[in-house]
């Protein structure tokens, strides 16, 4: 059976971050817990289910992805520094949390921290991977169709077994 929008699929990929010579794993899913999701329903990036169209049962790929087809550019306007009242001061902030905020256009975003002073904190708007040149190995372990309620909420309903 092929990959298609009325298909469910059981993958199991590495996520590889390339930075100059050195290679660093920072996410998988091996075949004993793969990813199981509904084609077409944009659960994954793009240029990850392009590679995925038409495929079949065994079909593996090494897949590199230049940040703008991957996580996207690193946007420095997305940085920045807002005073510490603004955050409840019964949480001690740390360099690395994650906030949700309003964006500038008033739709929420996730933030995280990346520099704390005394009377201010710099929050990041970018995916932590923006800017970054990522590589996926891929490995279809199974497809199958995809229920009409799978394909109308976009949810696997029933896992494979």
């Amino acid at each position: 059976m092929k990959i298609n929008d009325s298909t469910v699929v059981s993958l199991c990929y590495q996520l590889i971050v390339e930075e100059g010579d050195q290679s660093v794993v920072i996410d998988e899913r091996k075949s004993q817990d793969p990813v199981e999701f509904v084609y077409g329903c944009g659960m994954l990036l793009p240029a990850v289910e392009e590679a995925l169209a038409n495929k079949t049962v065994g079909y593996k790929n090494s897949l590199l992805l230049p940040a703008e087809k991957a996580f996207g550019e690193y946007k420095p306007e997305l940085e920045q520094w807002l005073p510490r009242a603004h955050f409840p001061k019964n949480v001690e902030l740390k360099v690395g949390m994650k906030f949700q905020t309003q964006g500038p256009s008033e739709d929420v975003i996730s933030a995280i921290v990346k520099e704390i002073k005394e009377d201010e904190v710099l929050l990041d708007g970018n995916h932590p991977l923006a800017g970054a040149q990522v590589r996926f190995e891929l490995e279809v372990l199974r497809v199958r169709e995809a229920t009409d309620e799978e394909i109308a909420t976009g949810q696997v309903q029933k896992r494979f077994h």
